[in-house]
């Protein structure tokens, strides 16, 4: 075990952490997959509207590499697809069966077998390629690229995240299996980072045939991001997958019983949350199976996420594919402060010094998703260094990405970071400027430019 101590960042502590108490959600009435979710692919569907579908059937597939598929995570009916401009896939909607009281029935699909260009045209076709997410880039992995190694996240430091340590609790068998897999996907090692001294880890920490490295300090310590930095930084030409320990669970589930894995652990948490705890939840169900799916009712905010890098979703809406955390805060419609910033406001949650909340370490705070204030020009008041423990440069970085210049962007340090890596940047800054955007605009000039 090697430990890893993080300085710089910050925490954000906020009422609305999820108990571990793990339930099991109701069925949803429908499930909906949204193409949105997987950028840079080119959907083609294969069913169409009022065809009967099987749990694990095939739904669409990417045109730029078709074996890879999305599939059905409920046995039912095609409700409806949604179409874009030119015809581009949005959505698919599927009425669920298991709501009615119906017998959901599993489309074939064999075992994982052969060596590794068969395990991955396996994976592919069991609709779990999309579980990957591969380093520099920080999408789906494309191409042949083989990866120098795999980084199996165990630890979330992001405000009112999910424990991953928690939601695999009980699963070790199916742990061991998906590592079992990985390992085959490498030439390298499989990395273990986890929680330093925190609970629920003891299975995570018996696995076999993965390098475990403690991580301490605040948020940004638990992002994959930062773990690469530290472990084993890439290289010019170099490529890391990484995957949650959720993730894995699925796949050593399909690993070992040849069905595709369909429901996941998700955290609901937040202030305004129905109820706060993990639920077993079928993937891409409705936002309203967390509440025993009654509508979510009030002036609520639902997030697909976190709050500091999540996207926001209506109160019928759905959980993403990747979701492992729905966070419910107030929105604050019509509210206003009195007085705005010139009230002491030790109720308030702030990086900088100019409201109380640092003389208050342990307080939690409530709050909601009022920007409270503009945009304005961008600063450097040196807080984004402040908050990103990586070696990059970011205030310099957004400049080049601002001026169009990809080669000193690379030379800053874009490929080693994604939208998530800079959240925290997006928060402390006084001028309210979305730092993920300019480096997710920076990453996609890259991938067109390559």
């Amino acid at each position: 075990m090697i430990l890893h101590t993080i300085k710089k960042g910050f925490d954000l502590r906020l009422a609305g952490r999820p108990e571990a108490i793990l339930a099991d959600a109701p069925e949803p009435v429908r499930v909906c997959l949204e193409t949105a979710e997987f950028p840079g692919i080119k959907p083609k569907a294969l069913v169409k509207e009022g065809d009967r579908v099987k749990t694990g059937q095939p739904l669409f597939l990417d045109k730029l590499d078709r074996d890879v598929v999305w599939c059905s995570p409920v046995t039912g009916t095609v409700a409806r697809l949604d179409f874009g401009e030119r015809r581009f896939l949005l959505r698919v909607v599927i009425d669920n069966d298991a709501a009615k009281g119906g017998r959901e029935e599993f489309a074939d699909m064999s075992k994982p077998a052969g060596d590794r260009d068969a395990l991955i045209a396996a994976i592919k076709r069991a609709g779990l390629w999309p579980l990957f997410r591969q380093r520099p880039l920080g999408r789906m992995p494309r191409g042949n690229h083989v990866p120098v190694a795999i980084f199996v996240n165990g630890m979330d430091s992001a405000p009112l995240a999910a424990d991953p340590a928690f939601a695999v609790e009980g699963k070790k068998a199916l742990l061991q299996a998906g590592v079992d897999l990985l390992k085959k996907l490498t030439p390298g090692k499989v990395y273990l980072t986890l929680r330093a001294a925190a609970p629920h880890q003891s299975e995570l920490r018996d696995l076999k045939g993965v390098e475990v490295h403690d991580f301490a300090g605040p948020h940004p310590s638990g992002l994959v991001g930062t773990h690469i930095s530290r472990i084993q930084p890439l290289k010019t030409g170099e490529t890391a997958w990484a995957l949650c320990a959720q993730d894995v669970v699925r796949l050593g589930e399909w690993a070992v019983s040849g069905k595709y894995p369909a429901k996941t652990v998700v955290a609901a948490s937040g202030s305004a949350a129905p109820s706060r705890k993990y639920f077993r939840l079928r993937q891409s169900a409705e936002v309203k199976a967390l509440n025993g799916n009654a509508a979510i009712a009030g002036d609520v905010r639902v997030v697909n996420g976190t709050v500091l890098h999540g996207s926001a979703v209506p109160v019928d809406g759905f959980v993403a594919y990747h979701t492992k955390t729905v966070t419910f805060i107030p929105e604050g419609t019509g509210q206003r402060d009195l007085f705005g910033w010139a009230l002491p406001q030790f109720g308030k949650l702030s990086f900088h010094r100019s409201v109380f909340s640092w003389l208050l370490p342990k307080k939690e705070y409530t709050v909601d998703a009022r920007l409270n204030g503009g945009h304005r020009p961008i600063v450097d008041i040196g807080a984004w260094s402040r908050v990103v423990p990586l070696d990059i440069h970011p205030t310099y970085l957004v400049r080049a990405i601002k001026a169009n210049d990809v080669e000193e962007a690379v030379k800053l340090g874009l490929l080693e970071v994604t939208e998530e890596d800079v959240a925290l940047c997006t928060f402390v800054d006084p001028c309210k400027n979305d730092v993920g955007e300019v480096i997710r605009q920076g990453l996609d000039m890259y991938e067109k430019e390559g």
